[in-house]
């Protein structure tokens, strides 16, 4: 078997930053339905960090650590804690402590530590109090069929481009699709979660059949339930490219809105298939450098 320590260092599609961090155990099984090691995880991770680090670099995160692989414990951290290395930054945020990176040894000092996913705060730790993007999370009942998504998503980003706006495509390597609409950082987060809201709450009242904008399951039978409960303080979203720790190891992925058409479901992609597509394709530098702002009221 091939060494991981040397392939993570080597590894390199595209240029990029390289990490002297050693990952240990590379050949232990993370999930046994794709046969995905630590090491492939870190060399996966070691490919993309360009773009991942685009964007979640100096956001705060959460972090889904699986030392025991996907099929045992699984928990959430938030403050850097133990065993981390100075690349990894901890920042005392209101009300919680928060750790972020700007760096791919960052990167692989949480892979070292048994991170699978990347969890982004929407504001940068510099200034927690305005968002750099809203996002609204397409979430389907399970009787809802992926193309009912997809048209969902559609009529989001039309109702955007209606009030001036881009947006941008994410299959979240679950069940449904993210819409982010990308921000300047100037407006609040309450007034960014009221115009999510009202936009929400518009989609509904005119299409009640098929859109709910309420968390309580009842209501969201065979409805796609517009989540906007990610633009509020101390929430995050998955970034693009983190790996899910879900069985097959599906990755979340930064699409054009001209590959909606041919897409099968938010979460076909596997890491194989990213290192594939990133040598051909790159995701848009729009969707991390534009800036907006929401409409008046």
């Amino acid at each position: 078997m091939p060494s991981h320590n040397k392939t993570l260092k080597n590894a390199r599609l595209h240029p990029g930053p390289k990490s002297s961090i050693t990952i240990t155990h590379p050949e232990r099984v993370i999930d046994t339905q794709s046969g995905l090691t630590k090491g492939k995880l870190a060399e996966y991770y070691s490919i993309v960090s360009p773009y991942l680090l685009q964007n979640l670099s100096a956001h705060p995160l959460t972090l889904i650590r699986c030392p025991e692989g996907f099929a045992g414990q699984m928990f959430y951290q938030r403050s850097v804690g133990t065993g981390l290395g100075p690349d990894v930054i901890p920042y005392k945020g209101r009300p919680h402590e928060y750790l972020y990176t700007e760096t791919i040894t960052g990167l692989m000092e949480m892979v070292q530590m048994s991170t699978v996913e990347f969890h982004p705060w929407g504001t940068r730790y510099d200034d927690m109090d305005h968002p750099e993007w809203a996002i609204f999370d397409l979430d389907p009942d399970l009787a809802v069929p992926f193309e009912a998504v997809k048209l969902a998503a559609i009529d989001l980003n039309q109702r955007l481009e209606s009030k001036g706006l881009a947006s941008f495509l994410r299959c979240t390597g679950g069940k449904g699709l993210h819409v982010i609409v990308p921000l300047a950082g100037k407006d609040k987060w309450a007034d960014v979660k009221r115009w999510c809201a009202d936009l929400a709450g518009e989609m509904v009242t005119e299409v009640p059949d098929a859109y709910v904008d309420t968390m309580a399951k009842a209501g969201r039978r065979g409805r796609i339930f517009i989540d906007i409960f990610r633009n509020d303080y101390t929430a995050t979203a998955v970034a693009d490219f983190s790996v899910r720790a879900r069985p097959g190891a599906p990755v979340a992925v930064p699409l054009d809105w001209s590959e909606l058409k041919g897409l099968r479901t938010a979460s076909q992609f596997s890491i194989d298939d990213v290192i594939r597509r990133i040598t051909k394709k790159r995701p848009d530098p729009e969707r991390y450098r534009l800036k907006q702002r929401i409409p008046p009221p």
